[in-house]
């Protein structure tokens, strides 16, 4: 099989497009194998899907859900509470625009990720690749702090 660029994240893999997603279902078969890439399975998936955003975010709920999940990630702590105020939100949502997705989505693949050799280094990797996707949707983070907002004013508890 030739190495190709996955045309949605950019990664140089064998089969392009479809090598990503072999690579994506790999690892989540792995995460359900061994607890440390577990761990990072929802940020993993989230990341997977805004470098992916035409399957992955296809709706604007879709689209809403993985990035704010990002967002919650980045600048929330990984707090669950947040992480449970989203699904909240968006099952009463108000009908949402989905924005157009930036061409750029970062410069760290799943490719990189892949080549983890502990569940540490792992666990290192995701963490970076997905701050670089969030930054790559830097044009959103007001747009995806305003829904935040919204869906904690539905009552989650949140850490302090």
């Amino acid at each position: 099989m030739t190495v190709e660029h996955c045309p949605q994240c950019g990664a140089q893999v064998a089969g392009g497009r479809a090598g990503c997603q072999r690579l994506f279902d790999e690892l989540q078969a792995k995460a359900y194998a061994d607890l440390a890439y577990g761990a990072m399975h929802d940020l993993v998936v989230d990341a997977f899907c805004m470098q992916h955003v035409e399957e992955g975010g296809r709706s604007a709920k879709s689209y809403a859900a993985h990035l704010l999940r990002l967002c919650c990630a980045m600048e929330h702590g990984a707090d669950p509470a947040v992480y449970a105020a989203i699904p909240r939100w968006l099952d009463g949502m108000p009908t949402l625009q989905r924005p157009e997705p930036p061409k750029a989505r970062g410069s760290i693949t799943l490719a990189e990720v892949s080549k983890a050799v502990s569940g540490e280094d792992h666990r290192r990797l995701v963490r970076a690749w997905a701050r670089d996707v969030w930054m790559a949707y830097a044009q959103q983070h007001e747009l995806a702090r305003g829904w935040m907002r919204a869906a904690l004013a539905k009552g989650a508890k949140v850490r302090k």
